[in-house]
């Protein structure tokens, strides 16, 4: 049995948001050193990173030192462990990597692994019974892995391990995958099955999913080490693997630097007034604020208001701002509070339209709320533009060009608008 300590996505460097930058990067340099506390408390006998190890290729020198002297802490501390790393999309490209500044002559004990595999030469580390092959990122992760899954194929054979690992920085189809992430992105499980792995180990998600079964296949989502954004309060930290039969996997929280709360007040469909809205983000405030005094800790507080508003959306912005500064004067912990404002007008009215209602009946529907006079008006021009897009129309779009729609523009603007 290999025991093994898992972790991804440190991003030491990261300084968003702007307004507490230096607390972040503090934070996430905490994380990073608290996870190597643990691995070395645990006794780890080799440790994988499954990229994103630092937040941009441009580093700081401070950040480069930083990470080396806490890698050979690690090493000098276990009296020498194996580290094997790949690189994510925020540790550059292959040709110009983040990951060169950790490597230097002294640093027997790194292994980056990947580049080679995305050129269809897979790298490997072999550690006692335990096989690793790495996979740097790529944008198009599962045209990739069917380029090259023959050649990892041959390699994991030809290790003869009894655990078989692949390291990538990839997401992959059963994890719970953030929405709007393109179809390109997304690693197929079949293809990953072909590559002969036992056990995938995939960074890039920033929320920790537990060691599952998918398809026959073992997959380990460790999830970043701290709050990468201040929209993710879930639990982050390091994983624990034994690598035995059957493989068993403990997921170990660190505690933030400081506290990350997210606030969602949702308004649902209806449409609220701005003191609903403003009540509700200054009473999390001071929720939150409170818990900081419970706790003795220093945080900070995002704040997303959601759904429909009938008032004043710049008003209402002012007057939440006014209401948090107030609870950060009386409270020094909170340092820092982000209001993302995304409150949608009233929804308008729904028209029911029978269903052989006429095009002259469904406009008339439409402009029933105008004046007999403004609706003559608009009727009439309505008209001119149908005739307007049957004569003058692009082919292509099916629309006008803008010289022939801006008379239009401002002649609905009057009739709507007075």
């Amino acid at each position: 049995m290999v025991k093994v300590g898992v972790f991804a996505d440190t991003h030491v460097g990261r300084s968003i948001p702007n307004a507490v930058a230096e607390h972040r990067r503090r934070a996430f340099r905490h994380a990073f050193s608290r996870a190597i506390d643990i691995f070395v408390e645990e006794g780890v006998e080799a440790v994988i990173h499954a990229g994103d190890l630092f937040e941009r290729r441009s580093m700081s020198p401070s950040d480069s030192l930083f990470v080396k002297e806490e890698l050979q802490r690690l090493v000098n501390s276990l009296g020498g462990a194996r580290i094997i790393v790949v690189r994510g999309n925020h540790d550059g490209t292959i040709e110009n990597s983040a990951l060169n500044y950790v490597e230097h002559p002294l640093a027997k004990y790194l292994a980056i692994l990947g580049e080679g595999t995305l050129l269809g030469k897979p790298e490997a580390c072999l550690e006692g019974d335990v096989a690793v092959v790495g996979f740097g990122y790529t944008p198009y992760v599962s045209a990739k892995l069917n380029e090259v899954k023959e050649a990892v194929r041959r390699k994991f054979e030809d290790l003869k391990a009894e655990s078989k690992v692949l390291l990538a920085h990839m997401f992959v189809e059963g994890q719970d995958v953030p929405p709007g992430v393109p179809e390109h992105q997304v690693a197929r499980l079949s293809l990953i099955k072909d590559l002969g792995a036992d056990l995938v180990v995939a960074g890039h998600c920033h929320k920790h999913q537990p060691l599952a079964e998918k398809s026959g296949l073992l997959l380990l989502t460790p999830g970043a080490t701290e709050s990468v954004d201040l929209s993710d309060d879930s639990q982050h930290g390091v994983c624990v693997l034994n690598l035995g039969r059957p493989i068993k996997c403990r997921f170990i929280p660190l505690k933030p630097l400081y506290a990350v709360k997210s606030a969602i007040i949702d308004g649902g469909e209806a449409a609220r007034r701005p003191e609903w809205f403003i009540e509700e983000a200054a009473s999390a405030a001071i929720q939150f604020s409170e818990r900081l005094k419970a706790e003795g800790g220093q945080g900070m507080l995002r704040i997303a208001l959601r759904g429909r508003l009938d008032g004043d959306r710049f008003d209402l912005e002012a007057e939440v701002e006014r209401r948090v500064k107030a609870v950060q004067a009386e409270n020094p912990l909170l340092l820092h509070v982000e209001v993302d404002n995304d409150l949608r007008g009233p929804a308008p009215p729904r028209l029911s339209v029978p269903e052989h209602m006429t095009r002259e009946e469904f406009l008339e529907e439409v402009f029933r709320a105008l004046s007999e006079e403004r609706m003559a008006q608009a009727l009439s021009l309505a008209e001119e533009v149908r005739m307007a897009l049957e004569e003058k129309a692009s082919p292509q779009t099916g629309l006008l060009r803008e010289s022939d729609r801006k008379p239009f523009i401002e002649r609905w603007l009057k009739i709507l608008g007075e």
